[in-house]
């Protein structure tokens, strides 16, 4: 049996690089303070509540001078700690 995906929300802005950190702040404090963060984009709104382990991917892309740097959150129930990245 193939497994399908859902496609729960998805939204493309133009922002200030600075409010697109403030963004991203504002959803790691949620995760590290309650585990869990909802977002809202209109009159939808969902709730994320990861795992206690996650897999944790990071990619940086550059196409004919086009950047593209992606964050991507992935877990399962049984997902083990297999290492740690850090920023500097």
């Amino acid at each position: 049996m193939m497994s399908r995906s859902n496609i729960l929300l998805k939204h493309e802005e133009r922002m200030s690089l600075m409010d697109a950190a403030s963004l991203l702040e504002s959803i790691a404090k949620k995760l590290r303070e309650e585990g869990s963060v909802t977002i809202n984009l209109g009159k939808q709104s969902e709730t994320v509540t990861p795992a206690e382990q996650v897999k944790l991917e990071i990619e940086l892309e550059e196409s004919n001078g086009e950047y593209e740097l992606e964050f991507e959150l992935e877990w399962r129930e049984s997902d083990k700690n297999k290492g740690s990245i850090s920023i500097s």
